[in-house]
C-alpha cells in the first residue's frame, strides 16, 4: 500500500473505511493500517506547523467529523512533558509521527488493603509506531516523551470528539473529571 502524504486523504480514507466496515473490531484494525499509511508518508512541512506549549503538551484539533463517527489530534510534546493516567471514552489509534513515546498501561490491583492503580506494560513508539485503545478492556494508560532532548509528534485518532475524560489517581485508584481543551482548532476542522 502507498504511504498517505496529506491530511485530507487519510480523512477521506477513514470515512471511507467507516461507511463500508460495520464491525468495531475491524474497524480498528484498518484504521491502524491506514493510519500506519499516513505516519510513512507524512512530511515535516505537515508536522512543523504544530506549534508546542509552554507548559503542557499542545492539543492541535485537525479534524471533528459532522456525524461525530471520529475525530483526529496532532499532539506536540516537548522533552520529558507526559500525560496523568487517563481514559477514553471511545477506542482511539495512537501513531508516533516524530521522536520517541512512552506507552505505559494500567490495571486496578489491591495493596496491602487499599485500591491503587499498578503499571502492566510499557513500550516505546517510536515514528511510525501505532497502537489502540479500546475501552473498557486496554484503556487506563499514560504516556510522555520520553526524549530528554527531542520534541516528539502523535496523532490520535478517535471514535468520537472527546469533550470529557477521567483522570486517575495511580496510588488510590479514583478518578476526577476532565475537559478536553484544545491549543488551536485547524480552520474548518469542527463541522
Amino acid at each position: 500500500m502507498n504511504p498517505i502524504s496529506n491530511l485530507q486523504d487519510f480523512i477521506c480514507e477513514v470515512e471511507q473505511h467507516l461507511e463500508t466496515e460495520s464491525r468495531e473490531r475491524q474497524q480498528l484494525s484498518g484504521l491502524v493500517a491506514i493510519t500506519e499509511r499516513f505516519a510513512a508518508g507524512v512530511s515535516d512541512e505537515f508536522l512543523d506547523q504544530f506549534e508546542q506549549g509552554t507548559d503542557h503538551y499542545a492539543r492541535h484539533l485537525l479534524h471533528a467529523d459532522a456525524e461525530d463517527r471520529f475525530s483526529v489530534m496532532a499532539l506536540v510534546w516537548k522533552p520529558g512533558q507526559g500525560t496523568p493516567i487517563h481514559d477514553h471514552p471511545s477506542w482511539g489509534v495512537l501513531g508516533v509521527l516524530r521522536g520517541r513515546m512512552r506507552f505505559t498501561n494500567y490495571a486496578p490491583d489491591e495493596v496491602d488493603g487499599h485500591h491503587c492503580l499498578v503499571p502492566v506494560e510499557t513500550f516505546i513508539g517510536t515514528a511510525g509506531s501505532v497502537g489502540t485503545v479500546y475501552p473498557p478492556a486496554v484503556d487506563l494508560h499514560r504516556m510522555d516523551n520520553c526524549s530528554r532532548e527531542d520534541m516528539a509528534i502523535t496523532l490520535h485518532l478517535y471514535g468520537c470528539l472527546v469533550k470529557e475524560f477521567y483522570i486517575y489517581n495511580a496510588e488510590t485508584g479514583q478518578r476526577r473529571e476532565s475537559v478536553s481543551e484544545y491549543d488551536s482548532i485547524l480552520e474548518g476542522a469542527l463541522p
